[in-house]
């Protein structure tokens, strides 16, 4: 059993960063944002260490979303910083297997990034993707969020050069998520990173039920570390 859990490590982003270069923010997006934002249907499935792991049904996708949570006194511009930083996730995301992430391109607003993912399982292909992400609420009336993104549509003008690797490769171009900072009575914030994407392919409904919990904890346990590092050193 073991052996299988770290071939899902391996896998663990299949289900979770996500963004790229040709926007497609269409009314499917949207409507995935909507989900993902509204905070009634998440069901509490397990808290440790202070971090909740909630999910939730999206009407007419086969799979459920996931949610993380914990209350924090990180300032949410250094959190952003963190997500933003796109060009450096492989030296701070160590949780989450040998996953590729690069920088595609970068304006004012949004940063285009590329990640490829090796499965090491029998049979199932790598996964790759192109996103966008965008460093406020994912539209006008969204003050809680303090990122958002969403996948693009597959473009082999930018993938050429990204990967060579091979070509037994799934492009994935349904998910999105948003990093939400919501205020408290106190000093704190509740942290959360709420995420749904399509992993495509002949995968397992339990496999990927499984790498879904284990990818997105990975991630926002590594997010926070990386920001806590940061919030010390301008300290200092």
């Amino acid at each position: 059993m073991s052996g299988v859990i770290s071939k899902i490590n391996i896998a663990t982003l299949l289900f979770v960063l996500g963004h790229g270069s040709a926007e497609t923010k269409d009314l499917r997006t949207e409507q995935l944002f909507q989900d993902l934002h509204d905070n009634i249907g998440w069901i509490v499935e397990d808290s440790k260490d202070g971090i909740s792991l909630s999910r939730k049904p999206i009407q007419g996708m086969g799979l459920k979303a996931v949610m993380v949570a914990k209350k924090t006194m990180i300032p949410r511009e250094i959190i952003q910083s963190v997500i933003m930083d796109v060009g450096n996730y492989e030296n701070f995301l160590k949780s989450i297997g040998p996953i590729r992430s690069k920088e595609v391109q970068r304006s004012s607003d949004w940063v285009d990034g590329y990640q490829f993912i090796p499965i090491d399982l029998p049979l199932i292909g790598d996964r790759e993707y192109l996103f966008r992400m965008y460093s406020y609420g994912y539209n006008s009336g969204d003050t809680t969020s303090i990122i958002h993104w969403h996948l693009l549509e597959k473009r082999d003008d930018v993938l050429v050069g990204l990967n060579n690797q091979n070509n037994n490769r799934v492009y994935l171009d349904h998910g999105a998520g948003l990093w939400m900072a919501e205020e408290t009575l106190s000093d704190t914030i509740i942290l959360s990173y709420r995420i749904y994407m399509d992993p495509g392919g002949a995968l397992p409904e339990f496999l990927v039920d499984m790498m879904n919990k284990v990818s997105v904890m990975n991630i926002f346990k590594d997010a926070i570390a990386e920001a806590k590092l940061r919030q010390d050193i301008i300290v200092q």
